[in-house]
C-alpha cells in the first residue's frame, strides 16, 4: 500500500468530487480513479460509491478507513520530519567532556546554549573528564566531543579544532607585595612557588614555568603538580604558590587570589575541541558545527 494512494483517497473523501480532487493533487481524473481503485484492490473492498449521476459517497468501510488514513498520513509526515531533522543535526543525542579549566572560557557553555536553542531538541550530556581519558574515549566511542588544553599530538582517529586562543596570566596571592603591580615583572618570580596542573591534565604548563624562569634569570621552584587550575588556585589562595593560568580563569573569584598580566613576557594556551574524524552522526556533526559558532564569537 502506497502513501500516494491513502493521499488521494483522502483527497476524494474530502471533495467528494474526483474533478476537484484531481485539481488539488494536480493529477488527471483517471489517474487519481485509477489511483483509488489500487487502494481498494489492495484492501479488497470498495471505499467510495460511484454514482453516474450522482455524487461519489463514501461506503461505511470508507468512513472507518478515512480516519485511518488520515492518521497514517500523519505519522508519516512526522516521521520525514524528524528524519530530515536528524539530518539537520537538530535531533539525537551527544556526550561533551571537558577538562575543568575549559568551563571558565565561555565557549562551552555557549555551544550548549546553541544546542538548547529553540527548534532545536539535541539530547546533550556533559561530563569533566581528564584529557588523556577524554582521548581515550573519543577514541573508543565513549564520547562524542571533547573539550581540552592542546595537545602536541592526538590519536590517529582523532581530529582537534582551536576553539579560543587566551593569554596566560599569573594567579598570586592577593595579599603578596607583588599584588601592588599593575603587571609583574618575571625577574620578580625568582622566590615564588610556581603550582601547575599535572603533565597530563594540562600540557605545556611546565614548560610556560620554564620559559618564564628562563626570561627571569632564575630556576624555578615547583610545587608537586596538583589534579587541575581550581586546585592550583586554592593553594593560591592560601598563600602557598603562585600559577600560570589561562585568562578565562579570573571569572573564578576564589577568596586571597589576585591575577595580574606578566610584563615582560607573552604567554598563551589553546582550547581545542577534539571529536573523531568523519563523524557521521548528524546530531554530533550538529553539536561540532554549534561548537565552531561559540568559538567565533568567543572573548576572553
Amino acid at each position: 500500500m502506497e502513501l500516494r494512494w491513502l493521499e488521494s483517497f483522502v483527497i476524494v473523501a474530502e471533495e467528494l468530487h474526483f474533478a476537484r480532487a484531481a485539481d488539488r493533487l494536480h493529477l488527471a481524473p483517471s489517474a487519481l480513479s485509477a489511483q483509488v481503485r489500487a487502494l481498494e484492490s489492495h484492501l479488497g473492498v470498495r471505499l467510495i460509491d460511484r454514482g453516474r449521476r450522482t455524487r461519489p459517497a463514501l461506503t461505511s468501510a470508507g468512513r472507518l478507513f478515512l480516519e485511518e488514513a488520515r492518521l497514517t498520513l500523519a505519522q508519516a509526515a512526522r516521521a520525514e520530519a524528524v528524519g530530515r531533522r536528524a539530518g539537520r543535526g537538530e535531533l539525537g543525542h551527544a556526550l561533551i567532556a571537558y577538562v575543568a579549566s575549559a568551563a571558565f572560557s565561555g565557549v562551552l557553555t555557549d555551544a550548549l546554549t546553541r544546542c538548547a536553542a529553540p527548534g532545536t531538541e539535541l539530547t546533550v550530556q556533559v561530563r569533566e573528564l581528564e584529557t588523556p581519558a577524554q582521548l581515550e574515549a573519543l577514541a573508543c566511542g565513549d564520547i562524542d566531543v571533547g573539550f581540552l588544553r592542546w595537545r602536541p599530538e592526538y590519536p590517529p582517529e582523532v581530529t582537534a579544532t582551536c576553539l579560543l586562543t587566551e593569554e596566560v596570566v599569573l594567579a598570586l596571592p592577593a595579599t603578596a607585595p607583588l599584588a601592588a603591580y599593575e603587571a609583574i615583572p618575571v625577574a620578580k618570580l625568582r622566590d615564588e612557588n610556581f603550582v601547575a596542573p599535572h603533565f597530563d591534565e594540562e600540557y605545556g604548563c611546565r614548560d610556560q614555568i620554564l620559559e618564564v624562569a628562563d626570561r627571569g634569570g632564575f630556576s624555578p621552584r615547583c610545587a608537586p603538580p596538583v589534579r587541575d587550575f581550581i586546585a592550583a588556585l586554592t593553594l593560591v589562595g592560601g598563600g602557598l604558590a603562585v600559577a600560570l593560568v589561562p585568562a578565562s580563569l579570573r571569572r573564578v573569584q576564589i577568596p586571597g587570589v589576585a591575577y595580574r598580566p606578566l610584563a615582560d613576557v607573552a604567554l598563551t594556551t589553546r582550547l581545542v575541541g577534539a571529536y573523531r574524524k568523519g563523524e557521521t552522526s548528524p546530531a554530533v556533526r550538529g553539536v561540532i558545527r554549534r561548537l565552531r559558532e561559540a568559538a567565533a564569537t568567543a572573548t576572553v
